[in-house]
């Protein structure tokens, strides 16, 4: 089990969760950003991930990374700079972790690389969404998940360093999921999403589990709440919204998931402690 942590994007909401994490079992930790953290939780570095001389420098000591720095979502900068900021950010430390001798990266890649969430011609979906599931992003952001995803490929199959991406669905920062009971009142909205969440201390959970499970070469794994955002059936809500799509499971009842987390079940022993019917009545 690796003991000296990398976090980058370290500064941003679900850095500073997972940096949390993995102080609470034990690792030795050090954020990475091109900020400096809001709150001092750990050592950290300046770098700029798309800069190799940077990305060098600030992994000496590393024994294994949670890579986190990346825009989060399309439209917080031009088109073409969150493609090239986060496809550059994956391949500069896959470089580096190989050259290293880095055993372990595990990336947030996210559930927008199936394509669905922020399609401009929508298409339907197979659902629940597992690994297996065709991807087809039709925006910067899925794309550079995707590409991402390639690029680790292509190091493990020929390097010692494994990698694990983790594909989130929406993730929730509020301890309380006060803002869950809004949507009820519009299930439709964000429907690419297919009522999946996963609450950010469980993405940090997942992120820990992913450095410590037995894994060779690459990795993609869906991580996601086991139950959907709303209360309502999952089959009724399909029957509303989306008609025409069966679900691929049929042994699934009341409001499951749009996004299977069987894998991560399986390989990283993840299971799910945030959900929302323990906090909203």
């Amino acid at each position: 089990m690796p003991d000296k942590i990398f976090v980058t994007g370290g500064s941003g909401r679900l850095g500073q969760h997972a940096i949390r994490e993995l102080l609470a079992h034990g690792y030795d930790v050090l954020s990475l950003d091109r900020i400096t953290p809001p709150t001092k939780l750990s050592p950290s570095r300046i770098a700029d991930l798309t800069r190799w001389e940077d990305v060098c420098r600030a992994l000496e000591g590393a024994d294994a990374i949670i890579h986190l720095g990346a825009y989060p979502a399309p439209g917080l900068a031009p088109d073409s700079e969150t493609f090239s900021n986060n496809v550059t950010a994956v391949y500069n430390l896959l470089h580096a972790a190989a050259e290293i001798g880095i055993r372990r990266v595990v990336i947030a890649s996210s559930t927008a690389a199936f394509g669905f969430l922020y399609a401009r011609k929508p298409f339907l979906p197979d659902l629940p969404l597992d690994e297996k599931h065709p991807c087809k992003p039709q925006d910067p952001y899925g794309r550079s998940k995707i590409v991402g995803e390639m690029i680790a490929d292509s190091f493990a199959a020929i390097h010692e360093t494994s990698v694990c991406s983790l594909r989130f669905p929406g993730i929730n920062f509020d301890p309380n999921f006060q803002g869950f009971s809004e949507r009820w009142q519009d299930p439709s909205i964000k429907l690419g999403r297919f009522w999946s969440y996963i609450d950010a201390r469980d993405a940090a959970s997942a992120c820990r589990l992913a450095l410590e499970a037995p894994l060779r070469g690459h990795e993609v794994i869906l991580v996601a709440a086991p139950t959907s955002t709303v209360r309502q059936a999952t089959d009724d809500l399909m029957r509303l919204y989306l008609p025409g799509v069966k679900k691929a499971r049929p042994n699934l009842n009341g409001n499951w998931s749009g996004v299977s987390s069987v894998k991560a079940r399986e390989l990283l022993r993840f299971e799910a402690k945030y959900v929302w019917e323990n906090y909203v009545g």
